[in-house]
């Protein structure tokens, strides 16, 4: 095995089709036997080292912090690929990026692609809605995936691209409002269960956070940087020159301002938790939380996701609140988001769908070993201009290989926990190396993955290009 071979590997991702069988799952018991209600949360842009349950020092999360102590948290959990529209589809579908066919934003889903909602409409009759916060994951990119109704925001015009915090609570609460009211108009009547997802996107670019929280973490910064930090600037730092120019005071304001706009999702997070509990819905939830990608800031000279698969942009937070959940539990086994939609189909006695390469969390949940996995794979997005270029991560916990295929050639990083600078720094790799050989087993699989192309909405480049995704 030598770098001719993997790079010679690396551009052979030719599609065929994958149809894997699975056994049926085991019923886990959810309250008194009855399906719970489901809600999703999902935190666009939030690394997981930036949450206090992750071990970060600074008050960015409090309500966050206080779940998790009711919850299973998974302390190393990977992204399918660190962009937006991507990795959301894959933690409702538990199919890959290639699987599901939209490996970059703008992208409309083709085919039927069969989501948790499907699933829990069909065997439960569930209510099913969304509320997003960023066009991103506008309506028209949701269509088809179960949703009974889709929401951007409390209803924002068209030209509004995202939508803070609060407004995403307010339009959730008000459709569970509905939804109560409608049970009490036909309390004699069983209703059915209700899934909803909630998207939350300050943690993106732009860094706009409120300057009465912003005050609360950037005391003392006199530099040059403002308020606000538009995206030009910030995907602009990965300009050798803009990096270079940044003061250590700059870089950490930087930071500071991404807190802010952690605690002020956390805070949004805190009123919503709050109204559950008083609408007497806590306890019959099935609440999941978990982030798309996360983001660098700077880290080994990249800022923001997507480009690069550094442990910043890939590890994720996963909370998983079962109903009546009380004590926390936390399981360090190595999971990713590919996982949900096996773990929600067990926990709900609902059949797995086939072809899903992921695994049921489940037996964590109940405090039981899981089966170590031999890798994680991440990929890099699609890029239809240059489709040569490509990049994919093996990530196993302890050790983490990338392969990056650029136009002017290939390179490559194996990283080890115990190395110099962690899994992004002191680089391990030979040609001999297992983790190597490992990479091209994982290539040969990723080809029997079918990569649908799917078109890029009319109309969205400018969007797109507003919240610097770019080619």
């Amino acid at each position: 095995m030598n770098r001719m071979l993997i790079g010679w590997a690396l551009a052979l991702l030719v599609p065929t089709t994958l149809a894997l069988g699975c056994s049926p799952p085991r019923r886990a018991e959810l309250t008194d036997g009855e399906p719970a209600n489901l809600l999703l949360i999902t935190l666009d842009t939030l690394r997981a080292d930036h949450l206090g349950s992750y071990g970060y020092p600074r008050p960015t999360s409090p309500a966050l912090d206080a779940l998790a102590r009711e919850a299973t948290r998974f302390t190393d959990v990977t992204c399918s690929m660190p962009t937006t529209l991507p990795s959301h589809l894959t933690i409702l579908t538990g199919l890959t990026p290639r699987q599901h066919g939209v490996r970059r934003n703008g992208e409309l889903p083709g085919g039927e692609l069969r989501s948790i909602f499907h699933l829990l409409r069909e065997k439960y009759g569930a209510r099913t809605a969304s509320v997003t916060a960023a066009r991103v994951l506008d309506p028209k990119y949701l269509v088809g995936l179960g949703l009974d109704e889709i929401f951007f925001g409390d209803d924002a015009p068209a030209e509004v691209r995202q939508v803070p915090a609060p407004e995403v609570v307010r339009r959730g609460l008000r459709w569970l409002d509905e939804q109560l009211a409608g049970e009490k108009a036909g309390s004699e009547m069983e209703r059915p269960p209700f899934a909803l997802w909630l998207h939350f996107f300050d943690t993106h670019e732009p860094y706009d956070p409120d300057p009465a929280v912003a005050r609360r973490f950037t005391v003392g910064y006199s530099g040059s940087l403002g308020p606000e930090l538009a995206v030009d600037f910030l995907v602009g730092l990965n300009e050798p020159a803009n990096d270079r120019a940044l003061s250590a005071a700059d870089r950490r304001y930087v930071v500071d301002l991404y807190d802010a706009e952690i605690a002020e999702v956390d805070a949004a997070l805190a009123t919503l938790f709050t109204e559950l509990r008083r609408r007497g819905l806590w306890d019959d939830l099935l609440l999941v939380v978990v982030a798309d990608h996360g983001q660098a800031h700077g880290e080994r000279g990249f800022w923001g996701h997507g480009e690069r698969l550094l442990e910043p942009v890939i590890r994720v937070p996963l909370l998983i609140k079962e109903p009546g959940q009380r004590a926390g539990r936390v399981v360090e086994s190595p999971v990713e988001t590919l996982d949900l939609l096996p773990t929600l189909a067990e926990l709900f006695a609902i059949e797995r769908p086939t072809g899903l390469r992921g695994r049921s969390l489940v037996p964590a949940l109940r405090g039981e070993a899981l089966a170590p996995l031999p890798y994680r794979v991440v990929e890099r997005r699609f890029y239809p201009n240059q489709p040569e270029r490509q990049a994919v991560a093996l990530h196993a916990g302890r050790w983490k290989l990338v392969a990056y295929r650029e136009p002017e050639g290939s390179d490559y990083h194996l990283g080890r926990l115990a190395g110099a600078g962690g899994l992004d720094g002191e680089d391990f790799f030979t040609r001999d190396a297992a983790e190597a050989r490992l990479l091209a087993e994982a290539l040969a699989d990723l080809r029997h993955q079918l990569p649908r192309h799917s078109p890029l909405a009319a109309g969205d480049e400018e969007m797109l290009r507003s919240l610097g995704y770019v080619d």
